[in-house]
């Protein structure tokens, strides 16, 4: 058995490669988009085969657009009916050596609830085994929220709005400093500890700087009239969706319900950006399931939760991976 990545001329082989026969329409769109937008890259697609037989499983790299190194796994499938274990194992453990070749220090892979296309992700506990197996951790847990509203929110007018263009880059890391302090998100509240708050902030900026948006797009709020911050709202538009990436209010001013302002305001931002380019896009969000309050809001502003997603990482620096 050997794993490795398919040929442009074998987009079909990867495709094909286990799963329904049902799905292979979506996963075809699915890699073509991401190809487009530089998340996905054909040798990035990887089988696992006897000499030329039928391939048994694959997987293949995502990444953030404008990055090198993989990022995550997806659509990852195996013979879950049969030796998954045997059929995974190896080829896991082939490809997280090859993602380590490429730079990566850290591989994520997520699981949703309930499955749903491109990565039609059954047999959920199979997957954790196998994922556990191989060294991936259980990070956190969230709740996926997607846009059933008809219009947004009206934004009150409690705030003054000053975007990032007009504040600069140092003013929105700061910011984002000040917002995460006592965060419920597990993820942000980890890269806190780890790195400290200014250089957690500065690098999720940087992150988020990678994912497609306009600097007008985000904004810090200010209360009127005193003109102190409040918080901040950073619209984005991944290659499959749009997103509120970032929504948070600075501690001194939680409780006065200034985070439905921002989210009214995010929210009617990315309507008008996906009316403006004329696309479907869903809008999508998640928070964490910890983060109950901000689950909340969200409903309160016209958000609907319709999936749940646990995110699983691999320290790629570690002798154990």
């Amino acid at each position: 058995m050997r794993t490795r990545p398919v040929g442009a001329d074998e987009l079909d082989l990867f495709v094909e490669a286990t799963g329904s026969p049902d799905h292979r329409k979506e996963v075809r769109q699915y890699l073509q988009s991401m190809f487009a937008t530089g998340s996905m890259r054909p040798e990035w697609c990887f089988v696992t085969q006897e000499e030329e037989d039928r391939p048994l499983g694959r997987v293949a790299f995502w990444t953030l657009p404008g990055m090198e190194e993989p990022f995550a796994l997806v659509l990852l499938d195996v013979p879950w009916g049969g030796d998954y274990m045997g059929v995974g194992t190896p080829l896991l453990g082939d490809v997280l050596n090859e993602a380590r070749r490429l730079g990566a220090k850290e591989i994520e892979h997520v699981l949703d609830a309930p499955p749903m296309q491109p990565q039609f992700q059954h047999h959920p506990e199979k997957r954790v085994e196998l994922l556990e197996s191989i060294g991936f951790a259980f990070r956190r847990e969230t709740g996926r929220f997607e846009w059933r509203g008809e219009k947004p929110n009206t934004e009150p007018g409690r705030l003054s709005f000053r975007t990032l263009e007009e504040v600069g880059d140092e003013a929105f890391v700061d910011a984002m400093r000040r917002v995460s302090e006592g965060t419920l998100d597990r993820e942000i509240r980890e890269e806190r500890e780890k790195l400290g708050p200014r250089e957690a902030a500065r690098e999720f900026f940087e992150d988020a700087q990678r994912v497609k948006h306009e600097p007008s797009w985000w904004r810090l709020a200010y209360s009127k009239p005193e003109g102190d911050l409040v918080g901040l709202v950073m619209p984005a538009e991944p290659p499959a969706f749009l997103t509120i990436f970032y929504v948070g209010v600075v501690p001194e001013m939680r409780g006065r319900g200034y985070v439905d302002d921002l989210l009214a305001a995010g929210t009617a931002t990315l309507l008008a950006a996906r009316a403006k380019g004329g696309n479907k896009k869903p809008l999508r969000a998640d928070t964490d399931v910890a983060n109950a309050a901000m689950a909340a809001a969200f409903e309160r502003a016209g958000w609907a939760r319709f999936a749940g997603r646990r995110e699983y990482s691999v320290d790629l620096t570690s002798d154990g991976a």
